[in-house]
């Protein structure tokens, strides 16, 4: 399979290509150098040049943050970007898969989401509304397109910072001795960013479209445990904890149902302490580099 990766040198776009490399498959990573995916006819360049079976959608503005920061710039990524690049692979018949986020579900309550399930929950954010843009514009064009509703991945090649993620927050400001804000009452399942690009490889593989959950839904943790994991591995005090209430009510849960996923046959493999050592080595490596 020929695979076309957009966000293709991000955090998971780096290790998808990884992935479907070792499986065997033709994988060309895009990023910003080769062309801005807001403009018109950008897509279709790429795609008359490396002709895949496949485009992975995975460019995108990303994070709660960065879309309160510019709520402009997340619509022109998001969702004007989605649409050129489902509108190019309409016409070249080329199959898409749209790199989403189980932020569209808004708050499930206690039941894990589900697929299946209508999106009419409320939001919390402007960066989950714009990845349902993102969806239905995927569809309009292409309505046979996999939508990759990611969880809570995590791993190396996050670079620490507002909005990138509470784990590598968590180790870097641990091992620097810094305070460490938790939310308390808040659980999550995070999941190994090598587990999640081997999901998204089973799905693509499957050939299967509609939506998809990627994450796990059998490890929840609070933040206050991640936090104290955090400074266990670190070697830092856990008074460097901070426990402070959630900002609003989208801190206290978010269950999603990894059903569909296993019955392709995917399980995670990476447990949470492995996973957090890993990305704590990798930060130091990074910072010893530097």
């Amino acid at each position: 399979m020929r695979v076309l990766i957009t966000g293709g040198r991000g955090f998971v776009g780096s290790h998808l290509a990884e992935e479907l490399r070792g499986r065997g498959h033709a994988v060309t990573a895009c990023g910003r150098r080769d062309g801005d995916l807001t403009r018109a006819g950008v897509t279709e360049q790429l795609l008359e040049r490396h002709e895949p079976d496949i485009v992975v959608h995975l460019a995108a503005t990303v994070g709660r943050a960065a879309g309160e920061r510019d709520p402009v710039e997340l619509a022109r990524q998001n969702a004007g970007a989605t649409a050129l690049v489902a509108r190019a692979c309409a016409v070249a018949g080329v199959r898409l898969a749209y790199g989403s986020s189980t932020e569209v579900y808004g708050s499930s309550g206690e039941a894990p989401a589900r697929e299946d399930a209508p999106l009419g929950a409320p939001l919390h954010s402007l960066y989950g509304l714009s990845k349902r843009w993102g969806e239905e514009t995927a569809l309009f064009y292409c309505p046979d397109a996999s939508l990759l509703r990611l969880s809570l991945p995590y791993g190396p090649g996050v670079v620490p910072g507002q909005g990138t993620g509470a784990i590598v927050n968590m180790l870097d400001q641990a091992r620097h001795g810094r305070p460490i804000p938790a939310y308390r009452d808040t659980v999550r399942s995070w999941c190994w960013v090598g587990d999640a690009v081997r999901g998204v490889a089973f799905i693509l593989e499957s050939e299967r479209g509609g939506a998809w959950n990627v994450g796990r839904d059998d490890d929840p943790r609070s933040m206050v445990e991640v936090a104290a994991l955090a400074c266990r591995l670190t070697g830092a005090p856990e008074g460097l904890i901070e426990e402070t209430n959630p900002p609003d009510l989208a801190g206290a849960s978010h269950r999603v149902s990894m059903e569909k996923l296993r019955g392709l046959g995917w399980a995670p493999e990476v447990g949470l302490e492995q996973g957090m050592r890993s990305t704590l080595d990798a930060l130091v490596s990074v910072g010893s580099a530097g």
